[in-house]
């Protein structure tokens, strides 16, 4: 027969168990893929990180004229991001590599390790934390990938980002 203290005390366990699991703070970003250290990035570890300040010069028709937008942004570079998760292929291998952009919607969008770091696009590539003054954190529950430097804006613009994953080909 089981006593009343211990079905107590399984109770309490439960509530705990379901309590933690509902506190437990939600991924928003994870870096995965042929990387050392997968990342799982929650709301606190991106707002944690260093950001950078980003100005994109945007020329858009509005009323029949070409008029010029200055937005800005604040973010992390993507290199940073990778750095941290650190590279696994060799220095031969990784050439080939390819970073998987994916929106919780299921856009995607690629980046190869060429033009995130051999040349000056990667410069441009960058999670977005702020746009003008919106925290997309707040404003849309996930962060958002630019590539500033790409000849046409919007292919490559990742809204609602959550995964970034290394592939080789």
């Amino acid at each position: 027969m089981v006593s009343l203290k211990s079905l107590l005390l399984g109770l309490a366990a439960l509530g705990c168990q379901l309590t933690c699991a509902q506190t437990a703070p939600a991924v928003l970003l994870q870096v995965t893929g042929e990387v050392h250290t997968v990342l799982s990035l929650t709301r606190h570890d991106l707002s944690a990180l260093p950001r950078k300040d980003f100005a994109e010069n945007r020329t858009v028709v509005q009323d029949g004229k070409d008029v010029t937008l200055s937005i800005r942004y604040q973010g992390v570079p993507l290199r940073q991001l990778l750095d941290q998760a650190g590279l696994k292929p060799d220095r031969r291998a990784i050439r080939r590599a390819m970073v998987i952009a994916t929106a919780q919607d299921g856009y995607k969008a690629s980046f190869s390790w060429g033009e995130l770091f051999n040349s000056h696009l990667g410069d441009g590539v960058i999670v977005v934390l702020r746009e003008g003054s919106d925290d997309l954190l707040e404003k849309d529950g996930f962060p958002a990938l630019r590539s500033l430097q790409d000849t046409r804006s919007g292919p490559r613009h990742v809204r609602w980002l959550q995964s970034l994953e290394v592939v080789l080909p």
